[in-house]
């Protein structure tokens, strides 16, 4: 690491500083006499020298970029010190020889080397003559001569350190210029082998061969790039080849593989369109099934009413027949009565017929006897006329039970004839019965069998719903695998396009 130690590097260095020097000497008038009043100052500013020190460095701490400075350095505040304690003192030696000069340039060229530019070096002298001249000026106050003569002997000397300063930057700046023309001269060198790089000749190389400084080390560097870069450049030719065959069948791949997604995707749209319809149907059957359920529901309840009504009516059937036969019998027996009555009818016409002609035998009897059986004749008349009345009576009873017999057959025939009929409608009303009972069966059944339709036709729709929602989501999925055919298609294409380039940007270079 470079130091701000002034006193530590020896030798003479190579500098048109230390050229002509009595030459400087003489151009700023700088004698002998100046020397020896330069001497004679010494025991006045060597005490004074520490706190010209001091104030100089509480002026530097006041500037971080001058602290960077003796950080990066590598130096500390109290060396510099040290370092420039002997300085100033050496200012007041007598003695300004070669060594002198040497000396001076090397404090310059330390300054240079560590980035301390000339602006804060021609500070620090600024500040040195201004104390310096305060301590003249109060020690001559009271004798103008040897204050002038002291001064200008103090602004000689520094006037001379300072051009010795001074050409230490400029002999380094144009050390540097020259440095930098036959940099950039190897810098347009490298330039150029750059640009037939550019250019794709990989053939060319630098010749580093007796360079060993950094611009040396780059050219290798450059060359060993370049050789790897043409390596690499075969290696791509190759593999671009490659990749333009392995497109192709990837593009080919792709296209089939697109199609038959595109094929895949529209015969799952009609799929899901017809999935569609059939769950509509579905849902139409499944209401037309519920429908049914509840007819056959209601049919069994119907049947099982008619299955009692039938019932019930077999049983008034067998009411009415007892019935029937009840009045069936009620009929002869009437029928009977009414023989009877026609027999009593029959005794009372004969007796009627009797008492007529005893009657009329009264009465031929009672005319016989004259007045005396006049009364009794009276009474045969009567006798008479109430004979004849019943006998009118007991004819008229005789055709009235005639109806009644006539009347009673037709009831005996009529009733006989309904218990045919209401056995034959017992017969019917039974073999209803039988049939409403199988038909209440078949009914149940039905019912039975509705409410299994309900429940597979229900679970069919769940069934088709499942799969409605799998085929919507294979539709789905199918979709994103068009769009990401596409997209695969795309990069295939885009791939294909950049092997292509890369074909053609690696057919640029010789190699």
């Amino acid at each position: 690491m470079k130091s701000l130690q002034m006193d530590e590097q020896a030798g003479s260095p190579s500098n048109p500083a230390l050229m002509d020097i009595s030459e400087r000497k003489a151009f700023i008038q700088f004698t002998d006499s100046n020397a020896e009043i330069l001497l004679q100052l010494k025991p006045l500013v060597e005490p004074q020298v520490p706190r010209l020190i001091e104030l100089f460095y509480d002026r530097i701490s006041q500037y971080s970029e001058l602290m960077g400075i003796i950080d990066t350095a590598g130096s500390t505040v109290s060396r510099l010190k040290q370092s420039m304690q002997g300085y100033l003192i050496n200012l007041f030696s007598g003695s300004y020889d070669d060594q002198y000069f040497k000396g001076r340039c090397r404090i310059g060229q330390v300054h240079n080397a560590i980035g301390l530019s000339p602006r804060w070096y021609l500070g620090a002298y600024s500040i040195y003559s201004a104390e310096i001249t305060k301590i003249i000026c109060k020690k001559y106050r009271f004798s103008p001569g040897k204050m002038q003569d002291a001064l200008n002997s103090v602004y000689k000397i520094l006037n001379l350190d300072t051009q010795l300063v001074m050409d230490t930057y400029i002999a380094d700046f144009a050390g540097k210029l020259e440095a930098n023309k036959q940099l950039e001269l190897k810098v347009n060198a490298y330039g150029d082998f750059i640009q037939k790089v550019a250019d794709g000749d990989l053939k060319s190389r630098i010749d580093v061969i007796n360079e060993n400084d950094s611009l040396g080390n780059l050219g290798r560097s450059l060359n060993a790039m370049v050789e790897n870069l043409s390596t690499m450049v075969g290696q791509t030719r190759d593999a671009s080849s490659q990749l333009q065959v392995n497109v192709g069948d990837v593009q080919s791949a792709v296209t089939s593989q697109s199609n038959g997604i595109s094929q895949q995707a529209a015969a799952l749209n009609e799929t899901t369109s017809t999935m569609s319809q059939i769950r509509a149907t579905s849902a139409q059957t499944l209401e037309m099934a519920q429908n049914l359920g509840k007819i056959a529901a209601r049919t069994q309840e119907e049947s099982e009413q008619g299955k009692k009504a039938v019932e019930d009516t077999v049983t008034g059937m067998e009411a009415i027949r007892e019935k029937v036969e009840g009045i069936a019998h009620t009929i002869l027996s009437l029928s009977e009565q009414t023989q009877q009555i026609g027999e009593i009818t029959d005794v009372v016409n004969g007796l009627a017929q009797q008492l007529k002609m005893l009657a009329l035998n009264a009465s031929i009897e009672a005319a016989k006897a004259g007045e005396a059986g006049k009364g009794f004749g009276v009474v045969a008349t009567e006798v008479k006329e109430l004979a004849e009345q019943s006998q009118q009576s007991t004819a008229q009873v005789q055709k009235i039970l005639e109806d009644i017999r006539h009347a009673t057959d037709r009831a005996v025939m009529a009733t006989e004839e309904g218990s045919k009929g209401v056995d034959i409608g017992v017969d019917l009303v039974n073999k209803t019965g039988l049939t409403m009972h199988n038909l209440s069966d078949v009914i149940q059944e039905a019912s039975s069998a509705s409410r299994q339709i309900v429940t597979a036709v229900r679970q069919e729709v769940t069934g088709i719903d499942q799969i409605n929602t799998a085929i919507t989501e294979i539709n789905s999925v199918t979709s994103q695998f068009v769009e990401s055919s596409d997209q695969t298609k795309g990069i295939a294409n885009g791939l294909a396009k950049l092997a292509q380039g890369l074909s053609s940007n690696v057919s640029l270079f010789k190699i």
